[in-house]
């Protein structure tokens, strides 16, 4: 199964579902509503520090200019008796200093922030191999038009789930790409990606492969299902965190092929 998606700021998606793909005449309400957290929060296999950035909501008639919260004491702790207390290392983005991600650890993120507390668990999963990555140039209504695709073999016997992320000249596509091996458990994959930014020969292109969790997967697909308008009513995608505000938590592998168009 393959989804394309907007990728546009979590806080922005949330903060504009009001409207609706439907073509029936519909009444929106515009009033100002309570600004809700927003949390978006990554742990990678790279030896890098887990990342927390913490936003709220604002309301239709704002700049997109969503406020950071600085007042948060996030904790985040694994299942091999690890913990941590994250620092806010500047407005509103949290990091760990001590806890990196390891492939089949399973990690728990404890947010709390005025009054109120929001957790989420995410396990990072075993790494597939990125084998390749190459461009295909194709011949579409007569002019020249470019795919990425990635090549790797899915593990088979296990549920896993993908996403990508293409780089063109250093800037990120707008479109997030998600895969899971319904039909392709244990088989080699090469599913061409298309992106928004048109690709042309001499641009550098940068792709990243994550293996990430169910919890991270639904959340990503619930934002392309919510962003294309196919679920009717407009809604929040799908969070894994408990406490009622928005946003994700994924741990995940990460790796990444580096090709030049000619």
């Amino acid at each position: 199964m393959k989804s394309t998606i907007f990728n546009i700021s979590v806080s922005l998606v949330i903060s504009t579902f009001v409207f609706s793909s439907c073509k029936k005449v519909i009444d929106i309400d515009l009033n100002d509503s309570n600004p809700q957290f927003v949390i978006e929060a990554n742990i990678i296999n790279d030896g890098t520090p887990c990342t927390v950035d913490i936003t709220k909501t604002i309301n239709f008639s704002e700049s997109n200019n969503f406020p950071a919260v600085t007042n948060a004491i996030v904790t985040l702790s694994d299942n091999a008796g690890n913990s941590e207390n994250l620092q806010m290392t500047s407005n509103g983005h949290y990091t760990s200093s001590t806890i990196t991600g390891v492939q089949g650890r399973t990690y728990t993120l404890n947010v709390n922030v005025d009054g109120k507390t929001f957790n989420a668990v995410s396990t990072l999963p075993y790494e597939v191999n990125l084998d390749s990555a190459w461009v295909q140039d194709l011949l579409i209504f007569g002019s020249n038009s470019y795919s990425v695709i990635p090549e790797y073999k899915d593990s088979s016997g296990t549920m896993n789930f993908y996403r990508f992320k293409l780089f063109v000249n250093d800037t990120l596509d707008k479109n997030i790409f998600l895969e899971d091996d319904v039909f392709t458990d244990g088989r080699t994959v090469t599913i061409p990606l298309f992106g928004e930014i048109e690709i042309e020969a001499g641009d550098t292109l940068r792709l990243q492969m994550m293996c990430i969790d169910k919890p991270a997967y639904l959340f990503f697909f619930s934002l392309a299902s919510l962003q294309n308008g196919s679920t009717g009513a407009p809604a929040n995608p799908v969070s894994n965190f408990s406490g009622g505000c928005l946003g994700y938590f994924s741990a995940h592998t990460l790796m990444e092929k580096t090709m030049v168009v000619f």
